[in-house]
């Protein structure tokens, strides 16, 4: 086992993670600084604290109440940080979806979270209260914003409800070990899981990420990636804004012209990331202008980070990206790259009060440098699914363990390196292939933009790996193209590890929410043969 630094955190019993995170700012004398930039507005810590206050108080008066449930559901805004702080304020439990789901998506996450209250706005309100509309059980829904549509049967405008609130809220007496929020792990197959976290959940974090990343009051963060995702909540919201620094926040869909527009108006000092938009970042016609030397933090995650994506991203912006490794179960970076130390494609490694052991499939630890799935352990870790007992078992193994699922292997130095997701390994002729050593190799080829690799079966029932491929601008998809990144393969892979197909494609990857790469929707579109790219958008090339 592999212990982090040890650092003595010591959490009252009776604790508020918004005391905590928001309110202690204005304890400590900062209460006139600004805490978040949205647009052209802007709300200092004691303005937050007290739309906080109002929306806590809007939320009692609406009947939400000890451990019930709140889902967020509306574009990042001051309502969107309100309702989080306020709701765990008041002693319910926030949880947070992505706002360009389908219906189907929105009529399983109701049901599922059952929430007391769904809070939206006017990009949500129609979708989500046709889901809410079905439901068995009996929810509300806020609605954020001006210039409303007419309202419904338990449908609530927020903005008079806040104007005649009371600015004064207590915080509920929760206890650390209360539940106050969920994260929500996709996983490779199956609907999102719940995993909720308590109070003392975020505390081990935040003192964790501390130690790596600095946040002062002098920061400015920006978030490439949405609030609804746990990544950029907690590094692009929490965690800095605990130590007094100023959020931004855009209601927008993320582009690559909007981050360098924000980058431009704002002067971040910290850029939280994922690879998806460094990759589109770099093809911009904007970079060769774009000044990005006040950023001091450059932060990314939610998929791999190639070698060779942080070499361009290097050469293109002179920014030394630090990657982190982390999940909705473990809620911490359990592994960051360190400032003048980083090994480009390596995870890093391993944080502050975080545990770490690579096992086999018996349990058993590794020696170092061998390869096997990668369990975590610390204070900030969620200990079940919701309603999910049969994977629970699986993921939480017990003494306060998360099983990954994930194949790493420790270096010499303590860096770590990860071979792919055990349940996305593909059996090739009776040996393992690893998607993303495969995806590794082409992403050093000079066309390619961004890939996916996954293990497709043929009317035998035997795998074989298929790549999809999307080319950087200025390549067209051709015969002589893919045969040329075929021969590539050939001459980098051993010949196992080749792709029997490689897909072409001049439409991007499908994306989740988080800006990862859909597998099981590019997976699912190629088992009901019904390809999500045209065959006038796609040459497809098989091995001979």
């Amino acid at each position: 086992m592999k212990r982090g630094l040890h650092i003595d955190v010591t959490i009252p019993e009776e604790f508020n993670l918004t005391s905590y995170i928001l309110e202690d700012n204005v304890v400590q004398g900062r209460g006139n600084k600004t805490a978040l930039c949205c647009e052209d507005e802007k709300y200092t810590f004691s303005e937050l604290c007290e739309l906080t206050n109002k929306f806590g108080n809007v939320l009692q008066e609406l009947g939400v109440q000890f451990q019930e449930r709140v889902l967020l559901i509306l574009q990042d805004s001051p309502e969107w940080v309100a309702a989080w702080f306020a709701t765990m304020k008041i002693g319910a439990v926030a949880a947070h979806a992505y706002t360009y789901l389908k219906s189907s998506d929105y009529d399983y996450l109701i049901n599922y979270v059952q929430p007391r209250m769904v809070v939206v706005d006017k990009t949500t309100l129609e979708v989500v209260r046709n889901s809410v509309r079905q439901a068995a059980f009996d929810t509300g829904i806020l609605v954020a914003g001006n210039d409303l549509p007419v309202l419904g049967d338990r449908e609530y405008a927020l903005n008079p409800l806040l104007e005649k609130a009371e600015p004064r809220l207590v915080a509920y007496p929760t206890h650390r070990s209360d539940l106050a929020f969920w994260n929500f792990s996709g996983g490779t197959t199956g609907k999102p899981k719940g995993v909720p976290h308590n109070h003392a959940s975020l505390v081990y974090g935040s003192v964790s990420t501390q130690q790596n990343f600095r946040y002062t009051p002098d920061d400015v963060v920006l978030r490439v990636p949405k609030l609804f995702f746990h990544y950029a909540r907690d590094n692009g919201m929490n965690w800095p804004m605990r130590q007094g620094a100023t959020v931004i926040l855009s209601p927008q869909k993320a582009t690559r012209e909007l981050v360098f527009q924000l980058i431009e108006k704002f002067k971040p000092t910290v850029l939280i990331n994922v690879p998806t938009m460094m990759r589109a970042m770099i093809e911009s016609p904007l970079a060769k202008s774009a000044d990005l030397s006040g950023i001091r933090l450059s932060l990314a995650s939610g998929e791999p980070l190639s070698a060779q994506l942080w070499n361009d991203f290097h050469a293109a912006f002179g920014l030394e990206v630090r990657n982190t490794l982390g999940s909705a179960e473990t809620n911490i970076a359990h592994a960051i790259d360190r400032p003048g130390q980083i090994r480009p494609g390596s995870n890093g490694m391993i944080v502050p009060l975080v545990d770490f052991k690579i096992v086999d499939e018996n349990g058993e630890e590794v020696p170092k440098g061998e390869t096997g799935v990668l369990w975590v352990r610390s204070g900030a870790s969620g200990s079940y699914y919701y309603m999910e007992p049969e994977k629970s078992r699986i993921t939480f193994p017990g003494d306060g363990w998360v099983n990954t699922s994930d194949l790493f292997r420790e270096d010499e130095d303590g860096y770590y390196w990860c071979m792919g997701r055990g349940d996305l390994m593909i059996k090739v002729s009776g040996v393992y292939v690893s998607p993303l050593e495969v995806e590794n190799c082409l992403e050093r080829y000079p066309a390619v933009a961004e890939c996916a690799v996954l293990g497709i079966k043929n009317e035998d029932g035997l795998a074989h790996a298929k790549a999809f491929v999307v080319l950087r601008d200025g390549f067209e998809p051709s015969e002589l193209t893919a045969q040329d990144l075929w021969n590539f393969c050939r001459m980098n892979l051993a010949p196992y590890k080749v792709p029997k197909v490689l897909e072409l494609l001049q439409h991007p990857l499908p994306k989740t929410g988080q800006g990862k790469i859909d597998r099981q929707r590019l997976l699912a579109n190629e088992e009901k043969a019904e390809c999500a790219f045209s065959a006038a958008m796609a040459c497809a090339v098989t091995a001979r």
